[in-house]
């Protein structure tokens, strides 16, 4: 990988030329919290993050496809770039027990519900 690619990947920063994508997602609810499910082809660990400020979840990832110098390209569909999602959470989530983890270019961010939004099941008695 060039010189300049790695500062670009260790920085973050998508240069002006280079696109930012705006990936696809699954969002799903259980009982006891809310997943994102993130499809950023070319992530890993070093490469991507998610932050939440203000009940915005935002998601950032950076990827470039290493391309060896001894190859000639004869067509290219994936390119370097930034992949960006802002989400508003709603007041009833445990903002601070939020985890993520990526594998394989697939973020999924667990966000659990505050315990008194939780459903539980009444006890009837006769």
């Amino acid at each position: 990988m060039s010189e300049n690619k790695a500062i670009q990947k260790e920085s973050r920063q998508t240069p002006e030329h280079e696109p930012v994508y705006v990936p696809r997602v699954d969002i799903r609810e259980t009982p006891d919290h809310f997943e994102v499910v993130v499809d950023m082809p070319g992530v890993d660990e070093k490469s991507v993050e998610a932050t939440v400020h203000n009940r915005v979840l935002t998601i950032e990832g950076w990827s470039c496809p290493d391309r060896p110098d001894e190859y000639e390209a004869l067509g290219q569909e994936f390119g370097c770039g930034r992949y960006r999602r802002d989400f508003t959470l709603p007041d009833s989530i445990a903002s601070e027990h939020i985890q993520a983890r990526v594998k394989h270019g697939v973020l999924a961010v667990t966000i659990p519900k505050k315990e008194e939004v939780k459903a539980r099941k009444i006890l009837v008695t006769g």
